[in-house]
């Protein structure tokens, strides 16, 4: 992984990229394709009572990851998330085949959105330390763009960095002259600060229910892909390997469920927080490259291969003219920086 943001210039090996800075020293880089995020640094109070600018996620390391796409980092999952079986859906009557995204990818996963070129549509500078400042990013599809994919959507994807968080605002909008199945997700990979692996960490899940799935990890039919639960954790993520989902997320008081993943010794870690949904957690084992430096904490709309399940129909048919947004983000767990507190409430 790039070891400092300014290895990300604008245009690195012919991709252009955006910048965002805040006042605090927070940095963030996000590549115009797929609007994935490359870099996200924060100040950062170790234990010792050190600050240090530090990297909060593990993106892809240089232009040719980008290109490969390799392990989806920090990937906007959009008009689907992860799995469509087979890569066909059927959508008011009409059966669609989608492709693998890119060329060597195993199974259809992850949408289309990361592919696209985005640009610019609005950004803004923090108004002072205690500020947010944003970037926001579009990208359209029509019929004729994707194949398997008939329908005119806009995406928007909102950026927001602050002195202790980073936030992303998806939103989807049926430009088109009918429904179109949409559904939305992200696909961050998030690095603690002093680990070069996850072992050392612990996850903790709020979740009421896990997706049960078949080895091809598509959920069993109906109500068969649910089981009930008591929460994740706070479990050692030492030895443990998941590629799993979560359901029926309880969310704190300010609305946000958060899953968190943190060092057990300090308290020091991230909060992944989302309004609604499930969560995807995956702790990178096969990855062929930086295997378990990093978990992927996903945010989702919708269950995967939800474009094959009439329980899921209310969450991806979307009106024409009607827009469906996915609220997440990411906190810094007990840091106390400048009078700032990184701890959720």
């Amino acid at each position: 992984m790039a070891d400092d943001a300014r290895s990300w210039s604008r245009d690195v090996g012919g991709v252009p990229v955006e910048r965002v800075e805040h006042p605090s020293g927070a940095r963030l880089v996000v590549a115009l394709h797929g609007a994935a995020v490359l870099s996200w640094r924060a100040p950062w109070r170790h234990a010792d009572g050190s600050v240090v600018a530090e990297e909060l996620v593990d993106g892809y390391a240089d232009a040719g990851e980008l290109a490969a796409h390799d392990a989806s980092r920090s990937a906007v999952m959009a008009p689907f998330v992860n799995r469509v079986a087979g890569g066909r859906y059927t959508f008011d009557g009409r059966t669609h085949h989608i492709p693998p995204v890119v060329p060597g990818e195993p199974v259809t996963m992850h949408g289309f959105a990361r592919a696209l070129d985005w640009h610019v549509s609005r950004r803004a500078e923090a108004a002072g330390p205690d500020g947010v400042a944003s970037l926001v990013l579009r990208a359209e599809v029509g019929p004729e763009l994707v194949r398997g994919y008939p329908y005119a959507v806009a995406f928007e994807a909102e950026y927001g960095l602050g002195a202790a968080g980073l936030d992303l605002t998806l939103r989807a909008t049926n430009i088109g002259g009918g429904p179109a199945p949409v559904a939305l997700g992200w696909h961050p990979y998030l690095r603690v600060p002093g680990h070069a692996s996850i072992d050392a960490l612990e996850l903790t899940v709020p979740a009421a229910r896990r997706v049960v799935t078949g080895e091809d990890l598509i959920p069993l039919p109906g109500g068969a892909a649910y089981a009930a639960i008591d929460a994740v954790g706070p479990m050692p993520l030492a030895g443990v390997r998941l590629d799993h989902a979560f359901a029926d997320l309880r969310a704190d008081v300010d609305g946000r469920a958060r899953t968190i993943v943190r060092d057990p010794r300090t308290g020091l870690g991230l909060a992944l927080w989302q309004r609604g949904g499930l969560v995807h957690v995956y702790t990178g084992d096969g990855l062929a490259r930086r295997e378990r430096a990093a978990i992927a904490v996903e945010p989702v709309s919708t269950l995967t291969n939800a474009f094959n399940r009439t329980d899921c129909e209310p969450d991806v048919r979307l009106a024409p003219g009607a827009t469906r947004r996915l609220e997440a983000g990411v906190e810094l767990l007990g840091q106390r920086l400048g009078g700032l507190a990184g701890e959720p409430g």
